[in-house]
């Protein structure tokens, strides 16, 4: 790849030791950026420095989708590396020490959308400071080997790594991380209906709000009288959408008297049983795919995760 060449204005002696020898092919590419290690200069290529940065923003988009369970395909994780490492294309540019921060921050924040967009806000921020979590953890396990090993291809530039080896090399690790990470599905594979979160769209006597519904095949509530599905919400999550017969009866202290204007589904569970009340949402679907779900929501006061998701629904129940 043909890069201008320009000088980087930084110390990184307490970090790299001093290369004896340089890469015989140098000569032969133009450097992005030089890096001085005691004396001796680190040659930055784009091209690998976006590579490399490609698959460790991939490798923490993967752990973010894992840890919040979020539901995204392996070309968004793909998306949001590409986006995350062309980011890290400013660590290579002389900046202040306060503007590091910030711009690691803004890097995760476009890997983060790059790869889950869209997404309500909330669950946004809380895979961002995830991703910047896991960028954290990442960057102080390579200054540490940097620090102790003093490995002589490898520099923390901000927040973003470089490793000096070959693009040949680059392509075998390539294969061989596609093939890691093809045997591990085989050999555990994910129940896609445990895992697989969704944002839903209610919207009832003029209120639209959206929230994070979880699959659960485990619920197979139905109302009594027509048949449908029920999906469980959660009463804060739907805010302005909770009809005011469905409000009295949850904060009613007799809540029989406030039945009769309301739907009341049975349901049983390891914790008990007892009735839930019901109300049958002008529309329900889907964010992303459009899909209409006909069906009741049954509202609770009790959270149903600790802010992963704030609604359960049966995905079997709900034919496409």
């Amino acid at each position: 790849m043909s890069c201008s060449t320009f000088s980087l204005s930084v110390s990184c002696t307490a970090f790299f030791p001093p290369l004896s020898t340089m890469r015989q092919n140098q000569a032969s590419r133009q450097a992005y950026n030089h890096i001085w290690t005691g004396g001796m200069p680190l040659v930055v290529y784009a091209d690998v420095f976006i590579i490399v940065n490609l698959y460790i923003d991939f490798f923490l988009l993967w752990c973010v989708r894992a840890f919040l369970h979020l539901e995204a395909k392996g070309g968004r994780l793909v998306l949001g590396g590409l986006f995350g490492a062309l980011c890290g294309l400013i660590s290579l540019v002389p900046l202040p020490a306060w503007a590091a921060l910030p711009a690691g921050g803004a890097g995760a924040l476009v890997a983060v959308w790059g790869a889950f967009w869209p997404l309500p806000w909330r669950r946004l921020a809380r895979a961002w400071l995830c991703m910047w979590l896991c960028s954290f953890l990442l960057a102080g396990f390579f200054l540490f080997l940097i620090r102790f090993l003093a490995p002589r291809n490898m520099a923390v530039l901000g927040s973003a790594l470089y490793l000096d080896i070959s693009l040949p090399l680059l392509f075998f690790f390539t294969c061989l991380a596609y093939g890691l990470f093809w045997a591990i599905q085989r050999l555990f594979p994910r129940d896609a209906s445990a895992l697989r979160l969704c944002t839903l769209r209610v919207c009832h006597q003029g209120a639209a709000v959206e929230l994070a519904a979880k699959a659960d095949t485990g619920n197979a509530l139905r109302e009594p009288f027509s048949g449908l599905p029920v999906i469980i919400c959660e009463e804060k999550a739907l805010k302005a959408a909770v009809p005011q017969p469905v409000q009295d009866f949850l904060t009613s202290p007799c809540p029989e008297a406030a039945a009769h204007h309301m739907r009341l589904v049975p349901f049983s569970s390891v914790g008990g049983s007892g009735l839930l009340p019901a109300f049958r949402p002008d529309c329900v679907s889907i964010k992303g795919t459009g899909q209409k779900l006909p069906c009741y929501l049954a509202v609770c006061r009790s959270p149903l995760s600790a802010g992963q998701f704030s609604a359960l629904f049966n995905p079997d129940l709900f034919p496409e």
